[in-house]
C-alpha cells in the first residue's frame, strides 16, 4: 500500500508510484482537490479533471473505493465544486465506503450514494489491551479532560475552554488539556493567548510524537469532542483504544451514533431545559462515577473495532475475490 497525493491524470498517479499501476485506488478526503486553490473556477476544473482521470482508472481496470470522511470538507470555502466532487464521486466510483451507520441519510440533501454501491464498515481503532494506560485521575478528584489532535476553528476547542472557565467558576472540578498543532485559520500565539484567559486549561502545541500519545491519554479521564458537525472521528477509536471515554459535543448531536456505554453526550437527554453547562457537570460527574465501567466499556469497542478484527472486511472492500 503506497499513499498519493492529488492527480489529474493517469501519468500522474503512476508516477507517484514508480510506474506501476495499481488494483485499488482508495479516495479519502476531498480538500485537497477542491479547497487548495484560490479561485472557485479553478477548483471545479480541478474537479473534472479528477473525475475524469477516476473515470480513465475504471476503464483501465483499476478498482476505486472513495470512503465517505464527512458531509463536506471542514471548513469548506468552495461549497459548489465540493458538492459536484461528492456527487460525481458517487456516481463514478466502484464502492462507497461508509462508517457512519447513518451517513447515507445525512448527506442525501446534499447527494445521493447509491444504496448498491455502499458498504459500511466501522472506523477501526488502534491498540488493544494498553496494559493500564488511561483514565488515572478521576476516582481521586479532578476530571480531567483532553482536546487531542490538530486545534481547528471547525472543533470549537477555544468555546469549550471558555466552558470549562465558566464550570470551575461555578464549582465544577473539572480541568482541560488542549494538546496539538494549530492549523486552518487559526494561529498559535492567538490561540494560547485565548487559552490563557482560561481557568483550569493548558495547551501543550506541536506535534505529537507516536511514543508520547500514550502518556498523553494516560492522564485523561476522558476525551472531549466539541465539534461543530462531522460524521466520523478517528481520535474518538484513539481514545477508546487506550479505555478513555468521549464527551460528544451537542452540535454532533443529529449526525453522531452515540454509543451510551462509553460515550456521554454534552446535551440535556431528557427535555430541553438543560444548557451547556448543565450538561457537561452531568458529564464529568457521570465520568467519575463511573469511571471503572466507562473504561471497561471503551477498551470493548476498541476490541471489538480492533485491525485484526476487521482486517478480512476491509480486504474485500478493496480487493474483493473474484467469482
Amino acid at each position: 500500500m503506497s499513499g498519493v497525493g492529488p492527480f489529474f491524470s493517469v501519468g500522474e498517479l503512476t508516477a507517484q508510484l514508480g510506474g506501476e499501476l495499481p488494483d485499488t485506488v482508495h479516495l479519502g478526503w476531498s480538500t485537497p482537490v477542491t479547497q487548495v486553490v484560490p479561485d472557485v473556477v479553478a477548483s471545479m476544473q480541478r474537479v473534472l479533471r479528477f473525475v475524469d482521470t477516476v473515470r480513465e482508472l475504471r476503464a483501465l481496470g483499476v478498482r476505486v473505493v472513495w470512503t465517505v470522511h464527512n458531509v463536506v470538507s471542514h471548513e469548506s470555502h468552495h461549497v459548489t465544486p465540493e458538492l459536484a466532487f461528492h456527487r460525481l464521486l458517487a456516481e463514478t466510483v466502484d464502492a462507497v465506503h461508509v462508517m457512519n451507520p447513518g451517513t447515507v441519510d445525512i448527506v442525501a440533501p446534499l447527494y445521493v450514494l447509491p444504496v448498491e454501491k455502499v458498504v459500511r464498515i466501522p472506523h477501526p481503532s488502534y491498540a488493544v489491551e494498553p496494559d493500564g494506560a488511561g483514565a488515572g485521575s478521576a476516582t481521586v478528584g479532578t476530571v480531567r479532560l483532553l482536546a487531542f489532535g490538530e486545534v481547528r476553528p471547525y472543533k470549537g476547542i477555544l468555546e469549550f475552554a471558555r466552558l470549562v472557565d465558566r464550570a470551575r467558576r461555578a464549582g465544577l472540578d473539572v480541568e482541560l488539556d488542549v494538546v496539538g498543532r494549530v492549523g486552518g485559520t487559526l494561529s498559535e500565539d492567538d490561540v494560547r493567548e485565548q487559552l490563557e484567559r482560561c481557568d483550569g486549561v493548558r495547551f501543550e502545541p506541536g506535534y505529537v510524537e507516536p511514543t508520547r500519545v500514550p502518556s498523553v491519554f494516560g492522564r485523561a479521564d476522558a476525551l472531549v469532542l466539541p465539534y461543530d458537525g462531522g460524521l466520523n472521528s478517528g481520535v474518538a477509536l484513539l481514545a477508546a483504544s487506550y479505555g478513555v471515554p468521549v464527551l460528544i459535543g451537542g452540535s454532533l448531536r443529529a449526525t453522531w451514533p452515540l454509543e451510551p456505554t462509553w460515550q456521554l453526550p454534552l446535551w440535556a437527554v431528557q427535555g430541553d431545559d438543560g444548557d451547556d453547562l448543565h450538561s457537561l457537570r452531568d458529564a464529568v460527574e457521570r465520568v467519575h462515577r463511573e469511571h471503572g465501567a466507562l473504561r471497561e466499556s471503551a477498551l470493548a469497542a476498541a476490541r471489538e473495532r480492533s485491525p485484526i478484527s476487521l482486517a478480512g472486511r476491509y480486504a474485500d472492500l478493496f480487493l474483493p475475490r473474484e467469482g
